[in-house]
């Protein structure tokens, strides 16, 4: 018995040894440490370290625009492939990466899906509503208008009285109730006292932990996606967390689809109009929650905290924002056509989301049959590569020597054909392609407005500049306590 035992536990490690092996020989020309191309334990190690972005950077400094992170995974921070892989005429498919991201375990959304004709016909019927117009910027407007009366309520500070705004909660209370307004119907209230209503921060944390390790096991995936462990997932039943937003999508989808010609002309109404199923509604309305709230608060507070922690670019933008309401060229809430005419502004938000892009996440794509040439190595059909994305906005190629610094002076300086190169390379942010954010013109339209909004009426300052925000990343970020000092400027005069 003893000696059966001893047998299987060597047939077991022979079997490990050469799988790891083999997995190491196959991709064995392309660039890597050995131990980190030949299982997936630093993969769970770095993301359970909340390190992922920067050890990504700090491999492709080491190894170049593509190199490995596992048995059948590599990295590329080649701007050209991202696009070549997510061009529509593209054989590239998707990695099983983004099934693990269902919020129902037996339906997707437009994230989720791996068959690329559905797909292709999902993103047809939600591009129109997606697209920025008068609806999506009345909602915007009405949004921030109620953060700017919380601010003023509950967060202005003055020589005699210190209150503190936590930019990590709030910006995304302004993302929520954006969604809300957008597509639930009205919004959910977070901003009505600055409080979690449903709680979805705690939900937040505790899913994407979990579920970027779970990622990496694609029949890990599958098992959750069965009785009974299929339990974890968020019920309608629930009275907090992502449950709660579930229950209320399906209420304002039925809703809306019994609202006939009488229903709220909204995102959801142009979903309707296009044909969608409830089924796909509710899970588009669950994505525009999950993934459409986080990366724009994301945007908004870590712009800002760069801001503040540069005094030239924050006085420049502020003068640029006081000139053009003196010259009557700015709205009151600021019109997000009139927005685009801040070159400033613009040149703000793209080094904002380039300094610091929103999202980390891997996007695996699997290589096409007969394979694919990559930055000069032959990379075998089914591999699955992704992208460096820290790797891409930091790259001396694309940024310079001072890649690595908030500079929003580098839009304004640039010629032509590096604006448009510069432009191309931030845009891979938000995917590109077949892949592309279908929320990227909502976000955009958000972005417009927020700074010019908070800084015509507010001065932002870092309540601890040693240690200004506390971050986790495991391919997703989430922050914490990114405290502003927020005290009211004086109305400029001519």
């Amino acid at each position: 018995m003893i000696f059966a035992i001893t047998l299987f536990n060597v047939l077991l490690v022979a079997i490990w040894t050469a799988h790891v092996l083999w997995a190491w020989y196959r991709l064995r020309h392309i660039p890597g440490a050995f131990w980190i191309s030949c299982t997936k334990v630093w993969q769970v190690k770095t993301q359970m370290k909340g390190k992922w972005h920067h050890e990504l950077k700090n491999l492709g400094d080491q190894y170049g625009d593509l190199f490995r992170v596992g048995p059948n995974q590599l990295m590329t921070a080649d701007v050209d492939i991202i696009r070549r892989m997510a061009h529509p005429k593209s054989s590239y498919t998707r990695g099983p990466f983004y099934q693990t991201f269902r919020f129902i375990p037996t339906q997707d959304h437009s994230f989720s899906l791996l068959d690329h004709q559905e797909h292709v016909r999902r993103r047809t019927i939600l591009g129109p509503g997606y697209k920025g117009n008068t609806h999506v910027e009345a909602c915007i407007d009405r949004q921030l208008l109620r953060l700017v009366d919380l601010i003023q309520r509950k967060f202005l500070s003055t020589s005699r009285e210190h209150r503190p705004l936590d930019l990590t909660a709030v910006t995304l209370f302004f993302a929520m109730d954006c969604v809300g307004d957008l597509s639930y119907g009205q919004p959910f209230g977070c901003l009505d006292e600055g409080v979690d209503v449903h709680k979805f921060t705690k939900w937040n944390e505790e899913f994407f932990n979990t579920a970027i390790v779970i990622a990496n096991f694609h029949w890990l995936t599958k098992i959750f996606f069965k009785p009974p462990f299929n339990k974890i997932y968020p019920s309608t039943r629930d009275e907090d967390g992502v449950g709660k937003y579930l229950a209320l999508a399906y209420e304002a989808v039925e809703k809306s689809f019994n609202g006939g010609e009488k229903r709220r002309q909204d995102v959801l109404a142009s979903f309707i109009e296009q044909g969608i199923t409830k089924e796909e509604a509710v899970n588009e309305l669950m994505l525009q929650i999950v993934a459409g709230t986080d990366s724009t608060a994301t945007a908004i507070r870590m712009t800002l905290l760069f801001l503040a922690s540069n005094p030239v670019a924050y006085d420049k933008l502020k003068a640029e924002i006081d000139e053009a309401i003196l010259k009557g060229k700015v709205s009151s809430p600021i019109k997000d056509a009139e927005a685009r005419q801040l070159p400033y502004l613009q040149a703000v938000i793209k080094e904002g989301v380039r300094t610091f892009p929103v999202v980390t996440a891997t996007f695996f794509k699997k290589v096409p049959k007969g394979g694919d040439v990559i930055s000069g190595y032959f990379v075998p059909e089914g591999t699955e590569v992704g992208h460096n994305v820290l790797g891409v906005m930091r790259s001396k190629k694309y940024w310079g020597e001072d890649a690595d610094m908030f500079r929003p002076e580098r839009w304004i300086e640039a010629d032509e054909k590096t604006f448009e190169m510069m432009t191309n390379v931030v845009e891979t942010l938000w995917g590109a392609g077949r892949y592309k954010c279908l929320g990227r013109a909502i976000a955009q339209v958000e972005l417009n407005k927020i700074f010019v909004e908070l800084l015509r009426r507010f001065d932002f300052a870092v309540v601890n500049p040693q240690h200004p925000v506390d971050i986790v990343n495991s391919g997703f970020f989430l922050m914490s306590e990114l405290n502003m000092r927020v005290t009211k400027r004086e109305a400029k005069k001519d």
